[in-house]
């Protein structure tokens, strides 16, 4: 005999339909704050319409005489709201290009789609030569894209990278509480959300991590990234990258490289960034100290100290060199 009758389980079934339709309605609803300028100001977005149909938005902002142009390339989450702390700092001075990740795929798309979904956004605002910043996903896309198009890559900057998906640090260890860690993000009341998403800080699981800045992950969670993507999508993004080897290409990579890293990363562990720096000729290895896989999000401070001291170092030597970057 059942130990609960049948109407029980009935509505107990029709309860989470109930709860899983709210919740992503919910998530749906969701919009990431907007990038804001240095004025304070929401930087205004443009639609770039790619050359299979799909539409994604786009930002274009930097002073008239730019020191270079710079393309941010997102990770799995896709969204150019991740660098909302940095594409401020560096309007300064560069000209920054950001788009978010296409959601789409066709049968037999590879990771070059993401490739030629870059090169499409630096033609449609005419750039020439490109300083490619790339977060996780995004830095796979950056090192693709310098090895198919060297001509166009001035540098490199790969941060919490990785040139291929592996699963060979997954064992009995926080990285195994990774799907209930996105779960639990993802799907449940936003105060139990983050009450439970402090708890995977403390134990540095998935993206988050227990810096200083922990709480910026957190609400880059909740209100940023991952519950405004379905985990479908971010999903079929990663795959693109499953099915290739970026490390046997590696060696061909001519342009100064900057790999960043968090020390605290479990998700992308840092014995892979630092595979990463040692197969780029002339690599430098750097760590943003105290940070996980969000460097960018948790102490946006250092790691743009950071990002910025390389950038000037990279561009002060190509002028002293006499190269000059071609619009």
């Amino acid at each position: 005999m059942s130990l609960f009758p049948w109407s029980v389980w009935l509505a107990a079934v029709l309860l989470a339909i109930v709860y899983v339709r709210f919740v992503l309605a919910r998530n749906r609803r969701l919009v990431p704050p907007p990038v804001l300028g240095r004025d304070g100001q929401p930087i205004p977005e443009h639609s770039l319409d790619l050359s299979d149909g799909e539409a994604v938005s786009c930002l274009a902002v930097g002073p008239s005489a730019p020191a270079g142009t710079l393309l941010l390339i997102p990770g799995a989450d896709g969204i150019k709201e991740t660098f909302r702390f940095q594409i401020p700092v560096l309007a300064a001075r560069y000209r920054v290009l950001c788009a978010t990740l296409r959601s789409h795929f066709a049968p037999g798309d590879t990771l070059d789609r993401m490739v030629d979904d870059a090169t499409e956004l630096a033609d449609r605002f005419d750039a020439g030569r490109l300083i490619l910043v790339g977060q996780s996903l995004g830095g796979a896309i950056a090192m693709r894209f310098a090895v198919r198009h060297p001509e166009r890559v001035q540098a490199l900057v790969l941060i919490n990278t990785l040139a291929r998906v592996g699963y060979e640090h997954v064992g009995l260890n926080r990285t195994l509480l990774a799907p209930l860690a996105m779960a639990t993000t993802r799907y449940l009341p936003t105060w139990l959300g983050r009450s439970l998403a402090r708890r995977w800080s403390r134990l540095e699981v998935w993206i988050f991590d227990a810096s200083p800045g922990s709480e910026r992950v957190i609400d880059y969670a909740l209100w940023t990234g991952p519950r405004t993507v379905p985990a479908s999508v971010s999903s079929a993004r990663v795959d693109r990258l499953e099915a290739t080897d970026l490390r046997p290409q590696l060696g061909a990579i001519q342009a100064p490289t900057l790999v960043l890293k968090g020390p605290r990363d479990h998700y992308v562990p840092p014995v892979w960034a630092r595979e990463v720096a040692s197969l780029i000729p002339g690599a430098r290895y750097e760590e943003v100290s105290g940070t996980g896989h969000c460097s960018h999000v948790s102490m946006p401070g250092s790691f743009n100290r950071c990002l910025t001291a390389w950038l000037d170092e990279v561009v002060e030597a190509a002028t002293a060199a006499g190269i000059e970057d071609v619009e």
